[in-house]
């Protein structure tokens, strides 16, 4: 099976580096846009991440590991769910990289997902992260006005 399939988005953010990053790994902003799981990681490397909670009436839990951490420049993990279907095996993993740029008078923040097995899969992808950055966005902006 092909498995080249890569999903990316990018927003701008009116904030610093260092309060998005802080989104990037504040389990309570992370409950806000990846839409109510809860994230537990210690965010070192090699150290695993899991995303706990229910959809449309389903527990799911997911995993992966944290493979590069890099504090407010880059973060990169592995990531296996079971709503897939597919067996827990590392060819069904796929990475999510995000990355903080400077833009501006803020950063540009953008995430990449790979390893995404089918085209209808990654269009589903390229439909979810655009929501994800527009959450991190708001929250980011809001609190760096408060």
């Amino acid at each position: 099976m092909e498995r080249e399939h890569v999903s990316s988005a990018s927003v701008a953010i009116k904030a610093s580096s260092t309060a998005v990053w802080g989104a990037l790994v504040s389990a309570a902003a992370a409950k806000r846009y990846f839409f109510g799981a809860k994230v537990d990681s210690d965010w070192a490397e090699g150290s695993p991440i899991t995303f706990t909670g229910e959809f449309r009436g389903n527990a799911y839990r997911e995993k992966g590991t944290i493979l590069r951490c890099s504090p407010e420049k880059m973060l990169q993990y592995s990531h296996w769910s079971d709503l897939e279907g597919l067996p827990d095996l590392p060819e069904n993993y796929r990475n999510w990289t995000f990355r903080i740029a400077p833009e501006g008078t803020g950063v540009l923040l953008s995430v990449t997902e790979d390893n995404i097995p089918t085209e209808a899969k990654r269009a589903r992808s390229d439909e979810f992260w655009p929501g994800v950055l527009s959450t991190i966005k708001e929250i980011v902006e809001s609190e760096s006005k408060a």
